[in-house]
């Protein structure tokens, strides 16, 4: 080669060319006769390392503010059924948050609304540990028991752990 000359293919077709035509070299000098088969496992394999969590959120509008510090568990109590579904508070939400119709926000300000409590709660405990509360896993939009229902607030009372009762105008499941 002389020194002058570049050692790299001017087109990029020649890059492709080039190297697809070592892969099927490659591939047809396989001799299929030899390789031996006996106890391959031809089955597709699949390692779970971690399972991931997907949590669904839930927020309370309150009628005053209130301050509860982030990581407190918060109950949720359905009186007709007795049903109890124990969430945790994770934070407030931000005040004036505008979104622009898509993804992305405008105009954000660092700012907690104390007066809507952000909460959350494990998915499987709606969608596959949820046997005793039926009712209270209907309310969730996402979940696959949701069931739009009619809700009296004063039968869906949220209480801190002290048994202090939330007054609250909204909830979105």
């Amino acid at each position: 080669m002389n020194p002058t000359e570049n050692p790299f293919p001017k087109d990029r077709k020649e890059i492709k060319k080039s190297w697809r035509d070592n892969i099927i070299n490659d591939i047809k000098s396989i001799d299929v006769d030899k390789i031996d088969y006996k106890g391959a496992i031809f089955k597709p394999r699949s390692e779970i390392k971690e399972k991931q969590k997907v949590f669904f959120w839930i927020r309370v509008f309150l009628k005053e503010e209130i301050d509860i510090k982030p990581d407190t568990d918060l109950t949720i109590t359905y009186i007709p059924s007795g049903e109890k579904l124990v969430t945790k508070f994770i934070c407030y939400a931000k005040k004036g948050q505008n979104w622009d119709g898509g993804e992305e926000v405008v105009n954000y300000n660092p700012e907690d609304d104390k007066k809507i409590l952000c909460l959350m709660i494990d998915s499987e405990r709606i969608d596959k540990n949820s046997n005793d509360i039926p009712f209270i896993r209907s309310l969730f939009r996402i979940s696959k028991y949701y069931d739009p229902q009619v809700l009296r607030l004063a039968e869906l009372p949220i209480s801190l752990p002290d048994g202090t009762l939330i007054e609250y105008y909204d909830i979105n499941f």
